[in-house]
């Protein structure tokens, strides 16, 4: 079981971490735009038991190709104050489109839609985001390494974060929850 452990800061502006990054040696592997697509199962609330289930569509423009669209189950959250621990499994599909139809025919329900671009840099023993996401602002996430003991991600992410200067609250909403937690707000006023 793959174990994602990662924090996620709303920041003001990203120049100033890509600029931190890039002096510090870490590598720009990919910039993408990410249209990613959330499901609620028909047997229990997603929202309740803390698990997502989406499908992401990927347009690479570091390659210039539109990626194999991929679904992702993940759990609920565990972990430590201000990290976000969480089982992920993670598929490749053919077709998007099919596996849609598929979940609608089992009664699964669109919840929403997050698209974000995303820049991705690697560093030791982690990855560090720069994402920009519709709606909601921009944010950046450190993911540590899965070969790594939940101690030893804590220690690369703090210095990863230290090195990045990427200071602030640390969330463990996913940007799903975000985006949800602003939309409730804008209707409610």
């Amino acid at each position: 079981m793959a174990l994602e452990i990662e924090i996620k800061v709303k920041v003001p502006a990203l120049e100033p971490i890509r600029e931190n990054l890039k002096k510090n040696g870490a590598a720009l592997i990919a910039e993408q735009d990410e249209h990613d697509i959330y499901y609620n199962a028909p047997h229990k609330d997603f929202a309740v038991t803390d698990e997502a289930l989406r499908v992401r569509y990927t347009r690479n423009q570091t390659c210039g190709k539109i990626m194999p669209p991929n679904v992702t189950y993940k759990g609920p959250k565990v972990g430590r104050e201000g990290f976000k621990a969480r089982e992920e499994i993670i598929v490749d599909i053919s077709s998007g489109e099919q596996l849609a139809v598929i979940l609608e025919r089992l009664n699964f329900k669109k919840t929403a839609e997050v698209i974000k671009h995303r820049e991705i840099y690697q560093c030791e023993k982690a990855i560090v985001t720069l994402d920009n996401v519709a709606e909601v602002g921009t944010f950046s996430e450190i993911e540590a390494d899965f070969s790594l003991t939940e101690d030893e991600a804590v220690t690369a992410i703090e210095n990863v974060a230290a090195m990045a200067g990427i200071t602030g609250e640390r969330l463990t909403k996913s940007y799903l929850e975000i985006l949800l937690d602003v939309r409730a707000k804008s209707t409610a006023q």
